[in-house]
């Protein structure tokens, strides 16, 4: 928990090192000399200081009181006010609390420091050649009592350390990437994402090197040694970049980056079966449902099966497949593409959902994907969520299994099923940083009866 609550510390100390003060409005008070005998000592290891870190120790003469310590640089330093510091900080703890349950008390000991801090590593936000101030006072101290240290960071070096990037079992939906780092690299934050986006988000950065200061720890998944990483639900014929930000062993940085493309989809021969006509139209649904918190209760939903979508060029019969419109799934509404450009979604064609998939192949066997090809939903703040097979006792999330669809002999009920033990449709999306979590739980099968 101290760890969650210390990264909140961190972002703070981020936005201290990266901001300059306004130059707008009435300008704080600057903060008064420290007394020449500070009460906190503060000590830079310079022999660790790099351009983008810088490792410290705090020794408070009084071990038992509670202190705040934070960096910014020193020209926003020249023009802080402790004051409103302080203040600005002590209303997050309070409001935090609120959020939490947690007393105050209990958000102080967590989240201010207490005796002494031994080699205290900051390595977010920082810039090269750049002055700054680490400064420490004791919580209930008094507002003119305080302790600081400076410290200038070195010019940038590049590491001599690499890691390299290869793209394996590549196919138009999914691809694994493989990262391999040389001996020194101690560690590195890994970010994958579409070709165009990573361009996007690079230009808009303020310089050359925030990437390599704190941006990539924001956006990437930190990782140690060789890694194999599984990406899912990607787009055919797409170029994705895999852009890695590596920490030697000396504090250096740099930055890598490869692009790979995704092939075209290979289209099968046209199936022909009567279920392309006959499975159109307007379907009840019901499946039993689990949240991960409430009890299970039954969802009831509206299910239109057509071979086209208005507003979407492509055509679903001709690849062999119809969609399953879905309206109520789990209390989630149905939004189609022009809903979701009256309300300023970017690429509705991509996001609009729910919608199952459904594959005809010959001998009149209909599947869905469960393997995060066909996006069933895009536009909650998840992101992409799929529907692909569960277990709520286990929590296990599989994405490496097809479901089943049967059609009753009149055709008047389809049953969507797993074909794992255990498992039932349900759906999910890929967490970066944590994997494949369930947005809900299936605790039966679908049961689709026309109306």
């Amino acid at each position: 928990m101290k760890k969650a609550l210390l990264f909140l510390v961190s972002l703070v100390a981020l936005a201290a090192c990266e901001t300059e003060p306004s130059n707008s409005g009435n300008q704080p008070t600057p903060p008064p000399p420290a007394p020449e005998t500070q009460a906190i000592e503060i000590k830079v290891d310079d022999s660790k200081l790099t351009a983008y870190q810088v490792v410290y120790s705090i020794y408070p003469d009084d071990k038992e009181a509670y202190y705040y310590c934070d960096v910014m640089s020193k020209a926003r330093w020249e023009s802080a006010d402790l004051k409103t510091i302080k203040a600005e900080f002590d209303e997050s703890l309070r409001n935090f609390a609120n959020m939490t349950g947690a007393t105050y008390e209990e958000v102080l000991e967590q989240m201010l420091f207490k005796g002494d801090t031994v080699d205290f590593l900051s390595n977010a936000g920082y810039r090269a050649d750049t002055e700054f101030v680490i400064f420490a006072f004791y919580w209930d101290g008094a507002e003119d009592e305080f302790s600081f240290a400076e410290f200038t960071t070195p010019a940038h070096v590049d590491s001599k350390e690499s890691v390299a990037i290869s793209f394996e079992s590549c196919d138009p939906y999914a691809m694994s990437v493989k990262c391999a780092p040389t001996s020194g690299v101690a560690e590195y934050y890994y970010h994958f994402a579409e070709s165009a986006k990573v361009d996007a988000m690079l230009e808009q950065l303020e310089d050359e090197n925030a990437f390599l200061s704190y941006h990539a720890m924001n956006v990437g998944v930190k990782y140690a040694g060789e890694q194999t990483i599984e990406q899912k639900g990607l787009k055919p014929e797409t170029e994705y970049t895999a852009i890695v930000m590596l920490i030697d062993d000396k504090g250096n940085r740099a930055q890598i980056s490869a692009t790979q493309a995704t092939p075209a989809v290979e289209h099968s021969q046209r199936v022909e079966s009567e279920l392309f006509e006959s499975l159109l139209g307007e379907w009840s649904g019901v499946q039993t449902l689990f949240d991960g918190y409430n009890e299970p209760a039954e969802s009831t939903f509206s299910v239109t099966i057509a071979q086209s979508v208005e507003d979407y060029d492509y055509d679903y019969r001709s690849n062999n497949q119809l969609v399953a419109l879905v309206d109520g799934w789990n209390n989630i509404a149905y939004y189609g593409i022009q809903a979701l450009i009256d309300e300023g979604v970017e690429n509705p064609e991509e996001k609009f959902g729910p919608k199952w998939v459904l594959d005809i192949a010959d001998g009149d066997v209909v599947t869905i994907d469960g393997q995060a090809r066909h996006s069933v939903i895009g536009w909650m703040f998840y992101g992409n969520c799929f529907m692909v097979s569960t277990n709520a006792d286990t929590k296990v999330v599989d994405v490496t299994t097809t479901l089943n669809v049967a059609v009753s002999g009149d055709g008047n009920t389809l049953t969507i099923s797993s074909p794992v033990a255990g498992c039932f449709p349900a759906l999910a999306y890929d967490f970066t940083g944590f994997g494949w979590m369930a947005n809900f739980y299936g605790m039966s099968d679908i049961v689709l009866t026309r109306k």
